[in-house]
């Protein structure tokens, strides 16, 4: 956990029930986040309700940085996608930690520069790739941020749409494909990627 190697004392914690708003798009940035335990979603939607994931978050990885580092609104949701308790840092406190502590401002720096290689990538594929392969960057991706002795990825085939821009039917249909091709398995809803293509952190 990021914050529990670089500040002393206790920290602030809050739980979320899923489904719960931590914050809303456009809300100032007041804080700074890592997840304790549970997922957390970064989301967009739009004015009929369909949904864009930005980005999953587990176990220590932080969220919502950018905005509070460009002191600058949300520029999306955090919703808590499943039961969740997340690490809760004031702003002000956030930034005497970063002009005091070298590491813990590389750290950040690293968090940033990968959320932004990670939109970066996505951009690119939906702009300019088909879906399949739009699909298995995603899955390559969310595979090399996993436990190594756990080699399966445990995604809904609708968070798959919503962070690539497909229907689920088509989901669905290039999964189907791609496992008889041998590129993955699933199992039980977990997917299990075949290939030996991985990206980079």
């Amino acid at each position: 956990m990021l914050l529990n190697r670089f500040t002393d004392g206790p920290l602030t914690t809050k739980r979320f029930s899923k489904g719960e708003l931590i914050y809303r798009q456009d809300a100032p940035a007041r804080y700074f986040y890592e997840v304790k335990e549970g997922e957390v979603a970064i989301v967009n939607s739009n004015n009929e309700g369909k949904e864009f994931i930005q980005g999953l978050y587990k176990t220590g990885d932080c969220f919502g940085v950018a905005s509070l580092v460009c002191k600058k609104a949300h520029t999306s949701s955090a919703i808590a996608n499943t039961p969740c308790e997340v690490y809760v840092l004031p702003k002000d406190r956030f930034f005497d930690l970063l002009k005091a502590n070298y590491d813990f401002h590389l750290s950040i720096t690293q968090i940033v520069s990968n959320q932004l290689q990670y939109k970066t990538m996505m951009l690119e594929e939906i702009a300019i790739e088909e879906g399949e392969h739009r699909l298995l960057t995603l899955i390559h991706y969310l595979m090399s941020r996993i436990n190594p002795d756990n080699n399966a990825l445990d995604i809904t085939k609708q968070q798959l749409a919503d962070m690539t821009g497909l229907r689920v039917e088509t989901v669905i249909k290039i999964l189907k494909k791609i496992e008889r091709q041998g590129k993955i398995a699933t199992h039980r809803g977990q997917i299990t990627c075949l290939s030996g293509k991985k990206y980079p952190l």
